[in-house]
């Protein structure tokens, strides 16, 4: 989503703004879990959100990258983090800690329209891979979740592990099928990682 001026960090008011974080890959932002009292803004990098299950396994559900904000949704409904939020990539975060929820959202309109627009498109997002999970065999939602990552995060070495957490399948089950593509020429056999041939 295309970020606008009025929609920057240091625009925003009635809010205390905290110095851009450089913050290394795996390094933790808040876990599944934690309250909330802080929202964040990701100048530069990639932040992945995973659901752990009881069971301890984890599910990759979105991503967050360059000028894109985060963990808003559960600072303004008063619950808990569902997800643990994790950097991918060496990342560049802003803390934002509004004075006053209600305050902050009534001083800044166009901001609160913005990350409305935002929640919309992932709420999107969520139900169209549910979806997916659902009536999809695992090699269509494997080969989705290829494309989807490698062509919109490029410069990320997407893992097995990480395309069948997105995609909701096991590990195994992404290398079989990876394996089978590489066979077909839909996947690049030069790569070390996971790309779709061009």
């Amino acid at each position: 989503m295309f970020i606008l001026m009025f929609h920057l960090p240091e625009v925003l008011t009635q809010c205390r703004i905290a110095e851009s974080k450089t913050l290394e890959r795996n390094s933790l932002i808040y876990s599944q879990g934690e309250s909330a009292q802080v929202f964040y803004f990701l100048q530069q990098g990639l932040v992945g959100l995973y659901h752990s299950l009881e069971n301890g396994k984890e599910t990759l559900i979105r991503l967050y990258h360059t000028n894109q904000y985060f963990g808003f949704r559960t600072l303004f409904s008063g619950t808990s983090y569902h997800c643990t939020a994790r950097v991918l990539q060496d990342a560049e975060i802003i803390r934002i800690h509004p004075v006053s929820q209600a305050v902050f959202l009534a001083e800044n309109p166009q901001f609160s329209q913005y990350l409305i627009k935002q929640l919309a498109n992932e709420l999107y997002d969520a139900e169209h891979r549910l979806t997916n999970t659902a009536y999809k065999r695992s090699y269509d939602r494997v080969v989705e979740a290829i494309t989807n990552l490698t062509e919109n995060y490029p410069n990320y070495p997407w893992t097995y592990r990480e395309v069948a957490e997105f995609c909701g399948c096991e590990t195994e089950t992404a290398i079989r099928i990876s394996r089978e593509l590489k066979k077909q020429g839909i996947l690049d056999k030069s790569q070390r990682h996971l790309r779709i041939c061009e």
